[in-house]
């Protein structure tokens, strides 16, 4: 009888309307209980640190240069202050790192243009005078030279992207680890909102293959046999404000992207497989894998080295005019 009823026109677009907003509910939930608000663990100074940063190294990036940036070495001093006070330096995290590195760099600078007698250099140096324990990294600007570059461009990248294809059947050689390295390394200069680096990818070990297996939609075409699995995920807790809660999927969809073609450079085959789960299939995904509670999946990739044959659908393209517009 139930099943009856549901089939019934009217009531079954009425018991999707609701199931949509359920969705829809348990997504504003997970952005609210997550994203930054107000929240001071380590996770969410370290994305304050990276976003103060990033702004800080625009300026650095001005051709001509002038004294800037007093309120932002101000802030990340403060935001330094505050990790080490809660016991988090101990860490030594990429982003504090990343901190001190950028406020030497800035130091630097003031002394290179003889800027010393500004209060804000005096700030800073008065902080630099304690000794901390870091890991000095690159941060600021850099000149790039098209004269530099120009070999690098030397390639044929449309004939590079046209050989790509998802592809659902894969060779029994094992990946190796060496190849997923280097398509990390690769993924990792993908761009990110504000430089926050909010994604991860994530390789499922041979011991986890079948809670992918068990969750994941649209794998009844592929070769289980020889597929490997990588799940692409971003951090809510990077974003500072609702106006942000799409960037995650932006964010991810430029790695997953950057990431497939850098396997393919290195003869490993992949195909996205979307996913669709619910909010309670993904809790349970991420409490198997061990995927911190304030990421989402934004997607998972299937891959392994190209077959000798791969059939695939032809996928035809639109044509230009159908999705390019002048306005």
């Amino acid at each position: 009888m139930k099943e009856k009823i549901k089939k019934i026109p009217i009531v079954g677009k009425i018991l999707l309307n609701i199931k949509a907003h359920s969705v829809f509910r348990n997504d504003r939930r997970f952005f609210l209980k997550n994203f930054i608000n107000g929240k001071r663990d380590s996770s969410s100074i370290e994305y304050d640190m990276l976003l103060e940063i990033h702004k800080l190294e625009k300026g650095m990036a001005c051709k001509t240069l002038r004294p800037f940036g007093t309120k932002k070495v101000e802030k990340i001093i403060l935001l330094i202050k505050e990790y080490e006070k809660k016991g988090f330096a101990q860490m030594k995290s990429f982003a504090y790192n990343l901190a001190i590195s950028s406020l030497v760099e800035y130091k630097n600078i003031y002394d290179t243009n003889g800027w010393t007698d500004k209060e804000e250099y005096k700030i800073v140096l008065e902080f630099l005078n304690v000794n901390r324990n870091y890991k000095k990294l690159s941060v600021g600007a850099q000149d790039i030279f098209y004269k530099n570059i120009k070999d690098d461009l030397n390639i044929d990248y449309d004939k590079f992207i046209r050989s790509r294809h998802s592809v659902r059947n894969f060779s029994s050689k094992k990946l190796k680890k060496e190849d997923i390295k280097k398509a990390v390394l690769m993924s990792i200069h993908t761009p990110s909102a504000c430089n926050r680096q909010m994604c991860k990818i994530y390789y499922i070990t041979d011991n986890n293959k079948k809670i992918v297996e068990k969750y994941a939609q649209g794998l009844s075409l592929f070769d289980l046999s020889n597929a490997n699995y990588f799940i692409i995920t971003f951090d809510v807790s990077s974003f500072y404000f609702i106006g942000e809660r799409s960037q995650g999927w932006f964010n991810a969809g430029l790695m997953a992207m950057n990431f497939v073609n850098a396997l393919h450079s290195l003869s490993i085959g992949s195909c996205f497989v979307q996913f669709a789960n619910s909010y309670k299939e993904e809790k349970i995904i991420k409490e198997n894998l061990n995927i911190p509670c304030s990421e989402r999946i934004a997607v998972i990739i299937a891959a392994g080295y190209y077959d000798t044959l791969s059939r695939v659908p032809y996928s035809t393209r639109k044509e230009i005019q159908e999705v390019f517009r002048e306005r």
